[in-house]
């Protein structure tokens, strides 16, 4: 009597990918680089950075560095300065990742890079007109970048003498307003006497 015995191969983790029990060698590269080149790639190479950023593409050498990360996602490099000596590994971890040194976030990176975009600065008067409007106090910035509340009393009574003004002195009137503290003070001053 013959019997057929038939295992049951159900889940992958009982196949062994690696029969021999050898841990593979990766393939790494060691490239000699300037001075200049090697502190570029100081806190690594950021990722999605494009290469151009780091390497000059017309440079042969450089060029070298940017062909073999193409053609070998998994390798690490290594750069070597060929000044000092020193020694530096970029992308070496299984993934082609590579540890990139301190890798902000997306958001930071956007508002670190927009930070002189979002400081507007905005005319007093606008302020005073929207304080009048909303009928509520608020804070006012100058041109020094100092700040101060200002009531809604006193912003209708400045709105309202500015109004007052002929054009040319209109412009004259803002720029007073926007100086400091001090001349925004001395104006309300004069406004106040203006009104009684």
């Amino acid at each position: 009597m013959i019997e057929i015995i038939v295992e049951d191969i159900s889940t992958a983790s009982d196949i062994d990918m690696n029969p021999t029990g050898k841990k593979k060698k990766r393939k790494f590269e060691t490239f000699d680089v300037s001075d200049e080149v090697f502190h570029k790639f100081s806190k690594g190479k950021t990722k999605f950075e494009r290469w151009s950023r780091y390497l000059d593409m017309t440079d042969e050498s450089q060029k070298r560095i940017y062909d073999w990360a193409k053609r070998n996602h998994n390798g690490a490099i290594v750069l070597r300065n060929s000044t000092t000596g020193s020694v530096r590994g970029i992308r070496y971890n299984r993934n082609g990742g590579g540890s990139w040194g301190s890798i902000r976030k997306l958001k930071e990176q956007v508002l670190q890079s927009n930070t002189k975009f979002t400081a507007i600065n905005e005319d007093v008067m606008d302020t005073l007109k929207t304080i009048v409007k909303k009928k509520t106090a608020s804070t006012v910035k100058f041109s020094d970048n100092k700040t101060m509340k200002v009531d809604m009393t006193t912003a209708n009574a400045v709105v309202t003498v500015f109004d007052a003004l002929k054009k040319p002195n209109q412009a004259k009137f803002i720029e007073m307003l926007n100086k400091n503290k001090s001349t925004f003070s001395q104006i309300v001053s004069f406004v106040w006497k203006a009104v009684k």
